[in-house]
């Protein structure tokens, strides 16, 4: 594996997830959920299912790295 990239889904690294949904690494969990929404439903509508299953893997991919870790009870 080459350092700097996370395999965090299914065979999709981290950049092709944010490259899938036109995000940075500065992105913020909200605006990627934003991204999601946007291009899913547009997906939806006009888009074809291969695409819409993308950007859904995409958003996958990168949930792992913004949960924040539950603290104790």
């Amino acid at each position: 594996m080459v350092l700097g990239f996370r395999r965090a889904s299914k065979g999709m690294t981290e950049q092709e997830a944010r490259q899938i949904l036109g995000i940075s690494e500065r992105s913020t969990w909200e605006e990627i959920v934003q991204r999601y929404d946007t291009m899913f439903e547009r997906n939806a509508t006009n888009g074809s299912f291969y695409l819409q299953s993308k950007v859904h893997r995409a958003k996958e991919c990168l949930e792992p790295l913004y949960q924040k870790p539950d603290g104790p009870n």
